[in-house]
């Protein structure tokens, strides 16, 4: 009760100190004092900060970057699945890495899916997740490994039961492979 009074009063003595017919601006008046503020900023002339100012700016930026560009995290639910030129097979972009010129992807089959033919211009490493994969006459199951030297080729590859593997490759490789996914 005594609560209710205090806060009443609290209202009561605002609405004395501050009514709103003095301190709440008619919408001409805020239009007025925006030209104002606008008329003002415009009127000033350029000022070029000490070039210290700008190096010190710059460095606090590319530190921050550098910070965080320690780590990368992608939940499963941060990127949708992209399809590909074939029926059956869907990618996510993981990475690009410019300083090794590598690319990680996901990439899913559908049971039944085959992927084409292709050559790698550099080395290419393959770990199966889930399901199996018909590769070089060899049948891969989760968590097998594949590796594909620079310099070879691999003639189309399935899957029965459908796939999920993790690619990294070189950039070079997957951009000449741009026919069968979307550009980064």
């Amino acid at each position: 009760m005594n609560e209710e009074r205090y806060r009443d009063a609290t209202e009561t003595w605002e609405t004395i100190v501050f009514p709103k017919e003095v301190f709440e601006r008619s919408p001409l008046e805020a239009s007025l004092e925006d030209i104002f503020h606008r008329f003002g900023i415009a009127s000033l002339s350029e000022v070029k900060p000490d070039s210290s100012v700008k190096k010190r700016i710059l460095s606090k930026v590319l530190n921050k970057e550098n910070e965080d560009a320690d780590f990368l995290f992608i939940r499963k639910s941060d990127s949708p699945w992209k399809k590909s030129a074939f029926p059956g097979v869907e990618y996510k972009i993981l990475n690009k890495d410019n300083h090794r010129n590598t690319i990680t992807l996901l990439i899913r089959m559908e049971a039944g899916a085959v992927f084409p033919g292709h050559s790698h211009g550099s080395a290419e490493d393959c770990l199966l997740i889930s399901g199996d994969l018909h590769i070089a006459g060899t049948v891969l199951k989760a968590g097998d490994f594949h590796r594909a030297n620079a310099g070879s080729l691999h003639k189309k590859f399935s899957t029965s039961a459908g796939a999920e593997f993790l690619i990294v490759s070189g950039t070079s490789d997957f951009a000449e492979s741009e026919k069968y996914f979307s550009k980064i």
